[in-house]
C-alpha cells in the first residue's frame, strides 16, 4: 500500500491538489509558492525520507476562529510537506474505506455534498418520518479515541509504514501530549479518520432500523413518531458510548419539522427549507428541484 502512496503519479497528484488549494505555510514559514520552486526535488526527497523512516510531521500551526454557535473553533494548519504526503496517503486510503461507508454518510466523499443530504432529508419527510432526533456529539475531533481508531483502520490496512504515518500525525496533533486523543481539524486526513470512526455509529443506527443522515459529526435521525424519535435518542447515547463519545444534551433534541430545525445551515420548516446563499435568503417549498443546489448551500 506504501508504494501506492508513493508512487510519483500519486505524489504530483498530491502536490498539485495541495497547490490549487493554496492556503496559509505551517510553522516553517514555506508557503505553496516557494515550495513549488522546487516541488520536483521535494517530492524525490519526501518518498526518500518515508520510505527510509527519517520522516517526522512538523508541529502544528494552531489557531481559532468564532463559531456562528458561540465559543471558538480550534483549527491548525500544517506545512505544505506535510498537506503533500496526507494528501497522497488520502487518495489511497480513500479507495479502501469509502466503499465501506453506508449511504447514510454525506460528509467529505466524493460524489456526496450537502445537497444531497438536504434532498434525502427532504424525501423522508415527505415520506412521513417527520420527527426529528437533531443529535450533537459532544467535542467529536477533540474526543476520538487513537486507540479505537488505529483498531478500526487496521481491519484494512496492514502497511507497517503507512500505519507508522498515521500514528505520527494523531500524536502530533494531542492538544494533551500525554493523552491519546482527538484529531486536529484542519489536517488533510481528518475527514477520513473521522468518518472511519462514525461507521460504528452509523453500522449500529442501521442495523437498529433507524434512518439516519450524518455529515461528519453532525447528524439527525427522522422518524414516524415523537415516540420513536426518542428511542432514537437512547440508542444513539449508546452507539456513541460503545466508542467513547457521547451526545451534548443541551445542543441535542427530539424535534420536528413543525416545530423546526437548523441541520448544516439549512433551516427546516413544516414543507419549506431555507438557506443563506452570497448574502439572500433563499426559501423553498415542497419537493426537492433537481437545479436548486448548484447555487449552494455548500455545492461540492
Amino acid at each position: 500500500m506504501i508504494e501506492r502512496v508513493l508512487a510519483w503519479e500519486n505524489l504530483v497528484d498530491a502536490w498539485n491538489d495541495v497547490r490549487k488549494r493554496g492556503g496559509a505555510p505551517g510553522v516553517d514559514g514555506v508557503g505553496v509558492r516557494r515550495w513549488g520552486r522546487n516541488w520536483e526535488e521535494r517530492l524525490v526527497n519526501l518518498r526518500r525520507a518515508v520510505m527510509a523512516n527519517t520522516y517526522r510531521p512538523a508541529p502544528l500551526k494552531r489557531f481559532s476562529i468564532p463559531k456562528k454557535s458561540g465559543g471558538r473553533r480550534r483549527l491548525v494548519c500544517l506545512t505544505v510537506t506535510d498537506k503533500v504526503l496526507q494528501r497522497a496517503v488520502l487518495n489511497v486510503l480513500d479507495e479502501v474505506f469509502d466503499p465501506l461507508f453506508l449511504p447514510c454518510s454525506y460528509g467529505y466523499r466524493r460524489g456526496r455534498s450537502t445537497a444531497d443530504a438536504v434532498e434525502a432529508i427532504c424525501e423522508y419527510r415527505d415520506a412521513g418520518l417527520v420527527w426529528v432526533l437533531d443529535a450533537d456529539i459532544d467535542e467529536c475531533f477533540d474526543s476520538l479515541d487513537h486507540g479505537l481508531l488505529m483498531d478500526f483502520v487496521r481491519e484494512r490496512v496492514d502497511d507497517l509504514i503507512l500505519l507508522r504515518l498515521l500514528e505520527g500525525w494523531l500524536r502530533v496533533g494531542r492538544r494533551n501530549p500525554e493523552v491519546g486523543r482527538g484529531i486536529p481539524l484542519g489536517a488533510v486526513v481528518s475527514p477520513l479518520l473521522c468518518n472511519v470512526y462514525l461507521h460504528r455509529l452509523d453500522a449500529e443506527m442501521v442495523r437498529a432500523g433507524w434512518t439516519l443522515v450524518r455529515y461528519a459529526d453532525d447528524f439527525v435521525v427522522l422518524c414516524r413518531t415523537e415516540e420513536q424519535a426518542r428511542a432514537a435518542r437512547e440508542d444513539a447515547a449508546a452507539a456513541l458510548a460503545s466508542i467513547k463519545l457521547q451526545l451534548e444534551p443541551h445542543k441535542t433534541a427530539v424535534t420536528g419539522f413543525d416545530a423546526g430545525f437548523d441541520y448544516l445551515g439549512v433551516h427546516f420548516e413544516r414543507d419549506e427549507y431555507t438557506y443563506v446563499w452570497e448574502g439572500k435568503r433563499i426559501t423553498v417549498e415542497g419537493d426537492f428541484p433537481d437545479f436548486l443546489f448548484a447555487y449552494g448551500p455548500g455545492y461540492e
